[in-house]
């Protein structure tokens, strides 16, 4: 699914990182306060450290940096600039005794101007209030999605548009719907990071459970719910680099009877490149059990495997994102196993104070393992799906702290036999909010 980071995300992620700029300022209007009367790093070898000590933290990388200032130190005890770094570098790896030693040292020096002091004591106070953390946490968030949409051809998604699944002649293939999506979810933190590769690393475990449906109200046996339930750990190196590896389980029902069960193993990784920019790589394997007799030889698996960039552009109001996916789905009844390729690109930009606008296209081409019995032929397919949609959060009134999101897209699958070619036109409007 492309995923085009939503605007109260994008805002969440500017807040951060704004405090962690406004740390490093103040922090940085210190140590220049200090080195008035320190000995100057004159030293280029000593200059050389600090300086990479400093990038170092700046892109994540404390316990690199921490061994740095330490060095420094070792060799030149007075030069409470270097300490006053290390002490805000020992508070950023949860090693508050240490950091609350380091600044004492500063503190009891009768050289250090009171405007240091000062500075130091106000930053000991947040300090201080950190240490009393619990050194781990658990926390609950639920979210709601609640609309109608209209499809002008339900006869579409589950396994694509296969003529076994035609609705007879005569009957309307358009029907509206009720849309919904409601989540639960978990999350466990560890507040403690940990070193890797000289960097520091959070722990999470993460668990949701969630149910989608489409729910059509003219030809029920269309509609399509699936109940999920995921579970897996997180690894968070801030400016660096975040992943996880998820487990999950999707029961899927169609129409008044079940689908199937497919199960599948979810790691993904996204780096870091600053200026709001990151690369994600993604992989996935799927364990296919259809429960219907006629269904039994889709059963089998998928493997899939893709990259994406994003970037934000001109602050946290306009993104774009760019990547693909390959696909190989095996069948036990070959007419169904496949290998894909897809590419999407996506974006958003924004209207006023609340409000965005955004914009999704993917292009997947299907290259079918047999012939199929009906047509005798194998299939060669491409799909071309466009998305255009609209996001406004609702400052005001009863609905304070909803989402209004509405959306036209438009499918069209065009395949070497005719009875799988297809288009779709689906328009929606809904009503989504987060619950913490």
């Amino acid at each position: 699914m492309n995923f085009i980071i939503p605007k109260p995300v994008c805002r969440l992620l500017f807040i951060v990182i704004s405090a962690q700029l406004f740390a490093a300022t103040a922090l940085a209007d210190t140590a220049a306060d200090t080195a008035q009367v320190d000995e100057s790093l004159s030293d280029p070898t000593a200059q050389k450290i600090f300086d990479l000590a400093m990038e170092e933290r700046d892109s994540g990388k404390i316990y690199d940096a921490i061994e740095k200032f330490e060095y420094i130190l070792s060799r030149r005890p007075s030069l409470n600039r270097a300490r006053l770094e290390l002490a805000v570098s020992y508070h950023r790896a949860s090693q508050y005794d240490d950091a609350m030693r380091e600044f004492q040292k500063v503190l009891d020096d009768p050289e250090t101007p009171e405007k240091v002091r000062l500075a130091i004591l106000a930053y000991i106070g947040q300090l201080s209030s950190d240490e009393l953390k619990p050194e781990s946490e658990n926390s609950f968030s639920y979210y709601a999605k609640v609309g109608a949409l209209y499809n002008t051809n339900i006869n579409f998604a589950p396994l694509r548009g296969s003529i076994d699944y035609e609705i007879p002649a005569g009957e309307d293939r358009a029907s509206p719907g009720l849309d919904t999506f409601f989540s639960a979810s978990h999350r466990y933190r560890n507040n403690k990071p940990f070193n890797t590769a000289g960097a520091a690393t959070n722990f999470e475990w993460q668990s949701q459970i969630s149910w989608t449906g489409n729910n059509y109200t003219r030809i029920r046996d269309f509609s399509l719910n699936i109940v999920s339930a995921s579970t897996g750990p997180a690894w968070i190196s801030t400016g660096r680099w975040r992943g996880a590896i998820n487990v999950q389980i999707d029961q899927t029902y169609f129409g008044n009877s079940t689908l199937g069960t497919f199960i599948s193993l979810n790691p993904l990784v996204t780096f870091d490149l600053g200026n709001y920019r990151s690369v994600t790589i993604e992989a996935s394997y799927t364990d296919n059990n259809f429960a219907r007799t006629a269904d039994q030889g889709r059963d089998g698996n998928s493997v899939l495997a893709g990259a994406a960039y994003t970037s934000l552009l001109g602050g946290v109001d306009n993104g774009l994102e760019a990547g693909f996916r390959l696909t190989d789905q095996t069948a036990d009844d070959d007419q169904y196993g496949y290998q894909s390729g897809e590419v999407y690109f996506g974006g958003f930009a924004g209207a006023g104070a609340n409000s965005n606008f955004y914009l999704n296209l993917n292009f997947e081409q299907y290259n079918f393992d047999a012939a199929d019995t009906v047509s005798g032929t194998i299939r060669d397919e491409i799909e071309s799906r466009y998305v255009l949609g609209y996001n406004m959060d609702i400052k005001q009134g009863f609905m304070q702290g909803w989402t209004l999101n509405t959306h036209i897209s438009f499918t069209k699958n065009n395949s070497n036999v005719d009875a799988f070619s297809y288009e779709r036109k689906l328009f929606a409007i809904n009503f989504a909010r987060y619950f913490i």
